[in-house]
């Protein structure tokens, strides 16, 4: 059997780039090496790409960029030229690239150029997913409940912050409304000083609101992959952050944060595991994911109601794929390990690409 080649793409210009890195350093260490030949490919913080080499390291695999670029040519079949000369040959394209240009519709617009099949959701999915508005207004219609928020004008803050004191209260969130890994996302628990972390959210997007907080909120995540009808939904998995909210520095600095699988509320209420589950796919199918997400909730009380319930609250297109990530970990509870996992993602890539082969592309007379 002739081996397919897997371009991992990662870096990115992004500010969720080191992360990407990591991922990607997972991924190739865990790579079916029997069955693909994978090929790493970098682009740095200001969009060189370029082709990595792959050296072991204390038994891990690590990336080392070549000084050599690769040059981009859609239209012909060997796309990917090193140094404008050697061809690259690549089958499928893996992008592992986290927040800005990854899980916006950007790469994946890319990819759809080059006529190469790719793992994960399109690019009207993954720009939905990124937009934590859009995706919930899309959601809420769908009878699954989200926490209210305001979207906020950098040139009408003051009356904004009378809107959000009065609509909203405390405790809330600042947030931006198309980054991950909880950059640009405040905790706000009073009013003294909300118009100074919107003003810093700013500094990551264009648009930005704020949103009534889940007291004492469950974190609870649950991993889906598949395509069409075929979906796979894991068990529900719990976050226990380390700090007041599962930030940036609980996530992937200070080590702290608990995991728990499967979540503590589904030993207690089977019925609500059912609910997540459900929802889940709900929203997988609902926001046209294809190949992957990792979909989160939160489960608990807000100010204005003294009963707990589950809101939704984003979807990761990309999310976090490191061996000891949530997504992969959950995966791997319901018996699917996860060098498996990423077989099954690229087969999944390449029956969506025959699949979309079917359609005319061109009127002929």
């Amino acid at each position: 059997m002739v081996k397919k080649s897997v371009a991992i793409i990662f870096g990115g210009v992004s500010v969720e780039h080191e992360i990407s890195i990591i991922s990607a350093n997972s991924i190739l260490n865990n790579i079916d090496k029997k069955k693909f030949n994978p090929i790493g490919i970098y682009i740095s913080k200001k969009g060189i790409l370029q082709h990595c080499k792959i050296i072991k390291k204390e038994k891990k695999l690590k990336f080392k960029p070549y000084e050599s670029s690769i040059s981009v040519t859609p239209g012909l079949k060997k796309v990917f030229l090193l140094n404008g000369e050697r061809p690259l040959k690549v089958d499928i394209i893996f992008p592992i690239i986290h927040g800005t240009t990854g899980e916006d519709g950007a790469i994946q617009g890319f990819i759809k150029i080059l006529n190469i099949a790719s793992v994960g959701s399109d690019v009207l999915s993954s720009s939905l997913t990124m937009n934590k508005i859009l995706s919930k207004d899309i959601i809420a219609k769908n009878n699954i409940k989200t926490c209210k928020y305001l979207i906020v004008n950098e040139r009408s803050l003051d009356n904004d912050i009378k809107k959000i004191k009065k609509e909203i209260g405390t405790p809330c969130f600042v947030k931006t409304s198309n980054l991950g890994s909880s950059i640009g996302i405040y905790k706000i628990n009073n009013f003294n000083n909300i118009k100074k972390y919107i003003k810093k959210a700013f500094k990551f997007s264009n648009e930005v609101f704020v949103e009534e907080a889940v007291i004492k909120a469950q974190e609870i995540e649950v991993s889906v992959f598949g395509y069409k009808d075929d979906i796979f939904v894991s068990t529900p998995g719990e976050i226990r952050p380390s700090s007041e909210f599962y930030d940036y520095n609980a996530k992937y600095i200070d080590n702290k944060s608990e995991l728990i699988i499967p979540a503590t509320i589904c030993d207690k209420n089977k019925s609500l595991e059912k609910k997540i589950k459900n929802d889940a796919k709900k929203i997988f199918k609902e926001l046209k994911c294809e190949g992957m997400a990792r979909i989160d909730f939160l489960y608990g009380k807000t100010k204005k109601s003294n009963i707990k319930d589950l809101f939704f609250s984003e979807v990761n297109s990309i999310p976090g794929f490191t061996d000891i990530s949530m997504f992969p970990k959950l995966i791997n509870y319901s018996g699917i390990t996860y060098r498996n996992l990423i077989t099954k993602l690229i087969n999944i890539s390449l029956k969506k690409f025959k699949d979309e082969k079917k359609f005319i592309k061109f009127f002929t007379n």
